[in-house]
């Protein structure tokens, strides 16, 4: 008979497997490792690349916050010399009104006949005080300021009797209106 000596085939078959495993087992360690290796490699670009990003877009969002500041800025600038633009056409639109009235109402002033001793002007209303020698130049004076297309509405209201200078004169009060005046309130109507 023939005998084989199957220990040795088995403990053979039993050191290549061994040797296998432990192949395996490198390997298997060495990939894992050289996938972590490749994970945090990739994941640290990743981080780098996020944190330049980052820099970038605080740069540029400073950058922003100054334009906004600036243009904030400018605004401001713009409604402040928009208030001295309105400012100035107003007063250029004003500007004219006084020398137009005061204009009419020296050609209409009867020379050294009558002479205005105050002026007033509150909006549209004009309140004039003065003396006259006579009533007859006192009411010609007061249809003229009507005649004139200046004034909407004259009213004398009052005249009486003084002395100026040794001189007997009427002393007036007279209101006129550059527009049309308000409606009488309700206690001016009684």
């Amino acid at each position: 008979m023939i005998r084989i000596n199957l220990l040795a085939t088995h403990e053979v078959k039993k050191e290549a497997k061994s040797a296998w495993l432990l192949k395996s087992s490198v390997g298997a360690f060495l990939l894992l490792v050289l996938a972590v290796f490749l994970t945090f490699w990739i994941l640290g670009n990743r981080i780098q690349a996020l944190k330049e990003e980052k820099t970038f877009l605080e740069s540029q969002t400073r950058g922003t916050l100054q334009l906004q500041q600036e243009i904030k800025a400018l605004k401001a600038k713009k409604e402040l010399y928009q208030k001295r633009l309105n400012l100035l056409q107003s007063l250029e639109k004003e500007r004219h009104g006084p020398v137009r009235l005061l204009e009419t109402i020296a050609v209409i002033l009867p020379a050294d006949q009558l002479w205005l001793t105050n002026l007033k002007e509150n909006g549209p209303e004009i309140r004039l005080d003065g003396m006259s020698l006579t009533n007859e130049v006192l009411a010609d004076f007061l249809k003229r300021l009507e005649a004139s297309g200046l004034f909407q509405q004259v009213d004398l209201l009052q005249s009486a009797q003084a002395v100026y200078k040794d001189l007997s004169v009427k002393q007036f009060s007279i209101s006129a209106w550059t527009q049309a005046p308000p409606p009488p309130t309700a206690e001016e109507k009684k």
